[in-house]
């Protein structure tokens, strides 16, 4: 890479038009453990970082998330999550082997979460499993349910968890609907058309999609 080369970092946070309020909500809740499985910040000056960009140049997750970018990136990309308080970036350990890839994000501060009505303290959140031999056994559901159960308990300001996976993406809407999430409706994002699903803490509405 050229040294002075720079990458765009967090492409899809906007900020464009929030109450300064909404820019001072706390970043979303890491570092717990749910069902066995571990949920810990990315340890951005070690191995991590060249774990996941091996892990996201996989021909599985980069057709997924489109992030296969070279190592100088993921590396700017993961020093901009803690940049900021909008996102944090996440390993998932099972008895100690990284098996996942997450992020969580305020939706409120994402290019997503200005076409529907959101809330400064809505959570959500990426997941990418780094090995197929791990896919279609009921690991993302899990995750989903076990990530979604920990953001209601440690943030008693967030009152619905949204999800937006493509909306072709069958999988990846299954994993929600497991979930009990209910389907708002479908929105275009940019080049994608995305189906955007929330599940509502216990007593309170669901959000909706703007007009």
């Amino acid at each position: 890479m050229n040294p002075t080369e720079t990458y765009p970092v967090l492409p899809r946070y906007v900020t464009d038009g929030l109450p300064a309020a909404w820019l001072e909500v706390p970043a979303p809740p890491t570092d717990f453990v749910r069902g066995g499985l571990r949920y810990r910040q990315v340890r951005a000056d070690g191995s991590d970082v060249p774990m996941i960009w091996e892990w996201m140049n996989r021909p599985h997750t980069a057709k997924g998330w489109e992030y296969d970018w070279p190592l100088a990136r993921w590396q700017a990309h993961i020093d901009a999550q803690f940049a900021s308080d909008y996102s944090r970036p996440i390993i998932v350990e099972s008895e100690g082997r990284p098996i996942a890839y997450m992020e969580f994000y305020r939706m409120a501060q994402d290019v997503v979460g200005h076409h529907y009505r959101a809330a400064a303290h809505d959570l959500s959140m990426h997941l990418a499993i780094a090995d197929l031999v791990d896919t279609g056994r009921g690991l993302g559901s899990r995750i989903i349910g076990e990530v979604t159960d920990e953001f209601f308990l440690r943030d008693p300001l967030c009152n619905a968890v949204v999800y937006e996976p493509d909306a072709v993406n069958a999988a990846s809407r299954r994993m929600i609907e497991n979930n009990d999430a209910t389907c708002l409706g479908e929105v275009q994002v940019r080049h994608r058309k995305i189906a955007l699903y929330a599940k509502a803490r216990e007593g309170h509405p669901l959000p909706r999609i703007e007009p």
